[in-house]
């Protein structure tokens, strides 16, 4: 067995896992009042596809069309629940035009920071 899947799978496993998911699976359970840990079994399990559907559009397309894809599922995800309002899409789309200037900004700064720091502290 190549221990590289599963050192590298445990890695993604740990991105994941974040307060915002966590969050999101409370607020949609006592919306529903439902079990909460239930609910993050059977969304975990139904979200696998959507992650590796993710993973192509990021590949494929780049990451302006999965950041698409994200907010189209949040909108989904809030339709589903009965809590969407034109205020909450505003507010997706704002969020995700800012997620998309950042992950431009980082690569081109941590480009240059790199270049600095190579250069100024790493000879």
């Amino acid at each position: 067995m190549n221990w590289n899947y599963i050192v590298l799978s445990l890695a993604f496993a740990f991105f994941v896992m974040c307060p915002r998911m966590a969050g999101m699976c409370a607020v949609i359970s006592r919306a529903g009042g439902v079990n909460p840990y239930l609910i993050a079994i059977l969304g975990g399990i139904i979200a696998v596809p959507l992650i590796t559907l993710m993973v192509f559009l990021t590949i494929r397309f780049g990451v302006g069309v999965a950041i698409v894809a994200a907010v189209l599922t949040d909108i989904l995800s809030a339709i589903a629940t009965g809590a969407f309002r034109l205020r909450y899409g505003i507010e997706v789309a704002l969020i995700a035009i800012f997620i998309w200037i950042g992950v431009v900004v980082a690569n081109k700064l941590s480009y240059f920071i790199e270049k600095i720091v190579t250069r100024f502290f790493l000879r």
